[in-house]
Formats: structure tokens, C-alpha cells, sequence
């Protein structure tokens, strides 16, 4: 097994780093998200790609768990927080291979937060070929994607 580090740019969340802490460092309050943009509608390409793989999402405070087509259950827990700053995601073990995910914050000004996520993860030599290129896409796109986010809007 081999160390794979992959660290996402930085970007900048117009709201508060309250809100996007708050919001992000409590899977309840995502999955209250989630539900409400699945009421909404809300449709792109890349989320029924991906909703066609994903099934029963499962929410608490520190864990999200699911079920991938194919693959079976995975989990994925926060492991540690600081407040406002970071949280740090880790697997439950349900993966073949261990992992974190740090979720890192900038207070730059009152509507200014700078995000930045870094993905660490053991992967023996044929994982690591097989998904270095689409770690880093995903990891790169789920940071642009937690920028879309209207964190004030959800107090």
C-alpha cells in the first residue's frame, strides 16, 4: 500500500465561515439538504449519473452511509472537528482501502471563506493507477460544488 495525497485548489464561498462550518460539520443538516434539492428537482447530468448509483442514503450527526450499485455499503464518518476550521472525514473500514478527507476553511472576510480539501488515502499499486485521475476530478469538483452552496440561506 502506498500513500495517494490529492489536494484540491482553493476556493472562495461568498458566505460566512459559521454557516459553512455549521452546514458542513453536521450530515443531518446535509441530508436535510439533500432531501430538500431532490423535492426541488434539482437535475444536472452529474447528479443523475450519479443518483443512478447511489441508493439509500442514510444520515446522522457524524455519519453518512449508503449503498453503491454494485460495490454494497460504504460509510463515511467525521472523524474530528475544529471548530470553524476543519473537519476530517475517514471511512468506516467498508472500503478496500483506508481514507481521510479534510475539509479545510479560511475566514478571509465576512462573506469570503476560502475552502480547500485534501484527500489522503492508502491504495495498493492497482487502486492508486485505476483512480488517481478520478480522485482528483472529484475531489476538484465536490469543491466546486460545496462553493454553490447558499450556506446564509440555511442559517
Amino acid at each position: 500500500m502506498a500513500e495517494t495525497k490529492i489536494v484540491s485548489g482553493i476556493y472562495k464561498i461568498n458566505s460566512a465561515i459559521d454557516s459553512v462550518y455549521s452546514l458542513l460539520s453536521d450530515f443531518n443538516r446535509i441530508g436535510t439538504l439533500v432531501n430538500l434539492a431532490k423535492q426541488m428537482g434539482a437535475s444536472t447530468e452529474a447528479l443523475s449519473q450519479v443518483s443512478d448509483k447511489i441508493e439509500d442514503i442514510r444520515f446522522s450527526e457524524d455519519t453518512c452511509s449508503f449503498t453503491v450499485k454494485g460495490m454494497g455499503d460504504v460509510a463515511v464518518k467525521i472523524v474530528e472537528k475544529e471548530a470553524p476550521k476543519m473537519i476530517k472525514l475517514g471511512g468506516d473500514g467498508s472500503l478496500p482501502f483506508e481514507f481521510n478527507l479534510w475539509i479545510q476553511l479560511l475566514d478571509k472576510g465576512p462573506y469570503d471563506t476560502r475552502l480547500r480539501l485534501t484527500f489522503i488515502g492508502e491504495l495498493n499499486f492497482m487502486l492508486k493507477m485505476m483512480l488517481k485521475g478520478k480522485l482528483e476530478k472529484g475531489i476538484n469538483q465536490l469543491a466546486e460544488g460545496l462553493t454553490k452552496i447558499p450556506y446564509s440561506m440555511l442559517g
